[in-house]
């Protein structure tokens, strides 16, 4: 496995893939643009996005899933939390060329919304110009379920630990497939 650490880079760009293999990138609380270009057959890319905004973070960031050869995988998942005025910015495109038969992309965005001031503007999308690929993306944004935290408020656990325990099981999901040396 070739790890991406996104985080680390200077500036975002383009990513060319171009051996065949397993990959994960991840980033955190970044801004930019970056493509993905998949050049080769045989590639598994994983794309792993954690954010945590707070005060007036305003993070913008473009993901492009290309897939420019056939049969490879890619796989995106970005989450957030965002608190006080913070304001996130996501669009992600997957594109799969006419050549690039075989093809399986996935592309989801979930956020959750920790304040009235927080914004979240998400918007997927998908272009393909081949016929045999399986591709799919979607995009959530909501607030903490009230019935969770009354159901812990029942077990005996008080409103702000609840919130907490929700937000932390909302962020696992993504925190967990970070390589160990990037926790």
């Amino acid at each position: 496995m070739k790890y991406i650490d996104l985080t680390a880079r200077k500036e975002a760009g383009e990513i060319v893939i171009d051996k065949p293999g397993e990959y994960i990138a991840t980033m955190r609380n970044v801004s930019g643009e970056y493509v993905f270009r998949l050049a080769c057959e045989k590639i598994d890319l994983k794309i792993i996005g954690l954010f945590d905004g707070r005060s007036s973070d305003d993070f913008r960031i473009h993901t492009v899933q290309h897939h420019a050869a056939p049969n490879s995988v890619s796989n995106l998942l970005i989450k957030g939390v965002f608190r006080d005025a913070s304001k996130f910015h996501y669009t992600g495109m997957v594109k799969i060329d006419k050549g690039a038969q075989g093809s399986h992309a996935y592309q989801k965005n979930q956020n959750l919304l920790l304040s009235k001031d927080a914004f979240v503007e998400s918007e997927p999308f998908l272009e393909i110009e081949a016929n045999d690929v399986f591709c799919t993306h979607g995009s959530t944004t909501g607030r903490i379920n009230e019935d969770e935290v009354f159901y812990l408020k029942t077990r005996g656990i008080d409103a702000e630990h609840a919130k907490t325990l929700i937000v932390d099981g909302f962020l696992r999901e993504v925190s967990e497939k970070f390589p160990q040396h990037h926790s």
